[in-house]
């Protein structure tokens, strides 16, 4: 009987431990999860380095085509995260920890100076500053992280990083009236460099992503010689655009909206 009841334990645990491991992970890890596949084409692909040496060889095409104004010396406004820098050891941590985004571990990780360069970004800038133009880096990083910005840059080989072209977010992470105040200095924009369509003036902000998607086609004529984009596959505005209130939704009704929103063949 002693041999049967041990037997029976036995396979009660066995049953549960195999229950244990079918169980599907949470909501708030299934969201990371399904960020891996961007994180090993961000990471690993040579198409992703394609893309964006072909962003900046078109900017310093465009750069060097805009036409000069007298008394306004030429302007290149870039945002910072994933368009200049990269971030993706961030994204990474999240999915191995199973972290959500936040403001501490982004500061966190802000501090440490890790990011690494986007590839041709660094030659782009200093191109830019060594014939006649004004980089003006626009991120909305947080002002409490600027000093460890700057050093992250300037570890990198970016040029004429200082307190008046490292412009980062104040009370707003929208960047238009910091777009405005650099044309009122004088200077002539002739370039704006991003990931996100935000990174172009106020047009999109916090717009669904029929408006975003109208805006490009709208503009259509203006990316590749005023507007250049970086691809970015990890985060954006456009996954905040795929439905009203996303940002405040729990991680059970994110990956709802996430799917609703595939266009998908019906296998016929």
């Amino acid at each position: 009987m002693k041999r049967m009841t041990l037997l029976g334990t036995s396979v009660l645990v066995a049953l549960a431990l195999s229950g244990c491991a079918a169980q599907k992970p949470d909501a708030a890890s299934q969201l990371n999860q399904q960020s891996v596949m961007a994180l090993n084409w961000f990471q690993q692909s040579g198409e992703y380095r394609a893309l964006a040496y072909q962003a900046f060889n078109f900017a310093r095409l465009s750069f060097d085509n805009a036409p000069s104004l007298v008394g306004k010396p030429k302007a290149v406004i870039v945002d910072l995260d994933e368009t200049m820098i990269d971030n993706s050891a961030y994204s990474a941590w999240q999915v191995k920890a199973g972290q959500p985004f936040a403001d501490k571990s982004w500061s966190t990780w802000n501090q440490a100076r890790q990011a690494t360069a986007v590839p041709g970004a660094v030659d782009f800038a200093n191109y830019v500053n060594s014939h006649g133009g004004t980089m003006f880096y626009v991120s909305n990083r947080d002002r409490k992280d600027a000093a460890a910005t700057a050093d992250n840059l300037k570890r990198l080989g970016f040029s004429g990083v200082n307190e008046k072209t490292l412009r980062l977010r104040t009370d707003s992470s929208n960047k238009q009236a910091r777009f405005d105040a650099i044309r009122a200095e004088g200077y002539n924009v002739v370039l704006y460099i991003g990931d996100n369509l935000n990174d172009y003036g106020a047009a999109t902000y916090h717009q669904d992503n029929a408006q975003r998607r109208a805006f490009v086609d709208q503009n259509h004529s203006r990316f590749g010689t005023q507007f250049i984009i970086l691809p970015n596959p990890l985060y954006g505005d456009w996954e905040s655009g795929l439905a009203a209130g996303y940002n405040q939704m729990t991680p059970e009704q994110k990956l709802q909206i996430r799917e609703a929103n595939l266009k998908a063949w019906n296998g016929k």
